[in-house]
């Protein structure tokens, strides 16, 4: 799937949408910082209510059945890569800023949504919900890491 990566990235986002969606995590990121992102994360977890994936017995599954969702909303994919401890999300070809404004402050938006997501979808698949989906705040530009980790 990564080989689709560069067709994600070429696709156009329909310019109400994707200008109002800016100016709703403008603000509530406005001034914050890394402050307050639950607002954000709770959004990505009722999106990932509203939007429920099929039940998956492996992390194949898992990954196909989250694509299919993230397919309607045209925000890219993600590749999963099981470890000992943890899970590590890539995901890729996310939706960047409308005219490249403010690309940090709606990377860092658009992350806090997707962990509230992932983490709703993990709960909805057994997993326990005191470990969270976390950001890595990388410097990748087209992929945002997250990381499942069970024990910490």
């Amino acid at each position: 799937m990564f080989s689709n990566q560069d067709t994600y990235l070429q696709r156009n986002y329909q310019a109400g949408w994707h200008d109002l969606v800016y100016l709703f995590f403008n603000e509530y990121t406005e001034g914050r910082g890394d402050k307050d992102p639950d607002a954000l994360r709770r959004i990505g977890q009722m999106m990932a209510q509203w939007y429920p994936i099929d039940s998956a017995a492996t992390v194949s599954e898992l990954e196909a059945s989250i694509n299919r969702v993230l397919e309607l909303f045209n925000w890219g994919f993600v590749k999963m890569a099981p470890a000992q401890r943890e899970l590590i999300l890539l995901h890729c070809a996310w939706p960047h800023a409308p005219e490249y404004r403010d690309e940090a402050g709606w990377r860092r938006a658009s992350a806090y949504v997707l962990e509230g997501a992932y983490s709703q979808w993990l709960v909805s698949q057994g997993a326990g919900n005191q470990v969270p989906v976390r950001w890595k705040d990388n410097a990748t530009e087209d992929v945002l890491i997250f990381r499942y980790a069970i024990g910490e």
